[in-house]
């Protein structure tokens, strides 16, 4: 174990600071002997995955990779935690064993390196502290703090460590933890998958189908001669959620599933037939301000005009059985919107088959033709919501199904009062 005076300057230390405050959620943990992550009370902090495209987070990062003399292609994503009065990290080492290592490492390899740097000193408490070594380590502004995980290819057990409890004001540390190999997260779910036999679902993003018969409904359709001007060729269009957001949907996520309930408003088994239930971003209003200011310029980008913000809905998870009426969005404040798909489970616990089909937006173009739109977690689908219409017209056949909707309304249209 070493220590580093003055790693990075009191200025970066600010800074970061202030990225973590902008935007943190209740740590979770990876629970033992299994290959899931939880929120649990082991652990009582709030973490904030850093943007690795940031200037001095890059800065901080290729200094930690040459200080540690390992390829910077090792490293993880920086994270930040965040621990108020009363909170703490029990007992636990940084390397992954049984399941949670066929989950985190096949890919990656294990963790060989830690290396954590305090960002403030202005707290009691929070002592860093490695009860097999009768070592506890206080605090100092810009310190970085280091160890291995691993010699020769062994785990180090002697390194266990906790986060005391912090007993007033407010500690600010960032964590770097660096892989055998290069690190590859996507890698390592996808070698998890194919150990556990999980099917790869093919992405099939833009795959046009042709109706010979569309069953209308009568609320809210949009006909041509609609007062919502038309700004985009297609009317809609697939892509990829932006990195860091996706990094932030996918922490609340983790909290908002402690408190799924059932979804309920008027005449839902009209527009949405069958269970469904609501992780509500309600509950995360910071949040929801974050992804509205965020997420702006995106769907500015894609239709050309400026825009202001108007709802988010969801997530909703549709189960098996579950529709989505042919419909268009509210003239109002729907002009512009996007559906970002968050998680799917396709088992289906059939008799002759173990996975359902993937489950599309039917979506009508510009062109007046039908669309099917195949997205996977991490994609978004922009759409004119109140132009085009828009459902899921096969029942969905696996175990559930998650997203959730951002609208926004054109900065300078009004509707006509006729």
């Amino acid at each position: 174990m070493h220590e580093i005076p003055n790693f990075i300057t009191h200025e970066e230390c600010d800074e970061l600071i202030k990225m973590i405050d902008a935007h943190h959620t209740r740590s979770s943990v990876v629970v033992g002997g299994t290959d899931r992550s939880d929120i649990t009370d082991h652990r009582t902090s709030s973490t904030s995955n850093l943007d690795p495209n940031n200037v001095i987070i890059k800065s901080i990062h290729k200094k930690i990779a040459d200080h540690l003399n390992l390829s910077i292609s090792k490293g993880e994503s920086l994270q930040g935690q965040l621990y108020e009065p009363g909170q703490y990290f029990k007992p636990h080492h940084d390397f992954f064993t049984g399941p949670a290592y066929d989950m985190h490492c096949l890919a990656s390899g294990n963790r060989t390196h830690t290396l954590m740097i305090y960002l403030n000193d202005d707290f009691e408490g929070g002592e860093t502290n490695f009860p097999n070594l009768s070592k506890s380590i206080k605090a100092e502004k810009g310190k970085a703090l280091w160890w291995k995980n691993m010699m020769d290819g062994v785990t180090v057990n002697d390194m266990l460590h906790e986060g005391k409890p912090v007993v007033s004001g407010k500690k600010y540390i960032v964590t770097s933890w660096w892989r055998e190999h290069g690190w590859d997260g996507a890698g390592d779910e996808q070698k998890h998958k194919e150990l556990t036999q999980e099917p790869v679902t093919e992405v099939v993003e833009e795959e046009k189908v042709l109706e010979s018969k569309v069953v209308k409904v009568n609320h809210n359709v949009i006909q041509s001669d609609s007062p919502i001007p038309k700004l985009t060729p297609l009317g809609f269009e697939l892509i990829k959620c932006p990195s860091n957001m996706w990094s932030l949907i996918k922490e609340c996520y983790e909290l908002l599933k402690l408190k799924e309930i059932e979804e309920s408003f008027d005449n839902k088994d009209h527009y949405v037939p069958g269970e469904t239930t609501l992780l509500n971003f309600d509950n995360l209003p910071t949040v929801k301000n974050i992804l509205h200011k965020e997420l702006k310029d995106v769907h500015e980008n894609f239709c050309g005009r400026k825009l202001d913000p108007s709802f988010i809905y969801g997530i909703r998870s549709y189960k098996k059985g579950s529709t989505l009426t042919e419909h268009t969005d509210r003239i109002e404040t729907h002009h512009i919107s996007s559906i970002i798909i968050v998680d799917k489970d396709l088992r289906c616990g059939c008799q002759n088959k173990k996975y359902a089909d993937d489950w599309p937006l039917d979506i009508k173009g510009h062109d007046g033709e039908w669309y099917k739109v195949y997205a996977q977690p991490g994609d978004m689908i922009l759409y004119e919501s109140a132009v085009c219409e828009h459902a899921r017209k096969e029942p969905f056949g696996g175990n559930f199904f998650r997203n959730f909707y951002i609208h926004y309304k054109l900065n300078d249209f009004t509707l006509p009062s006729s």
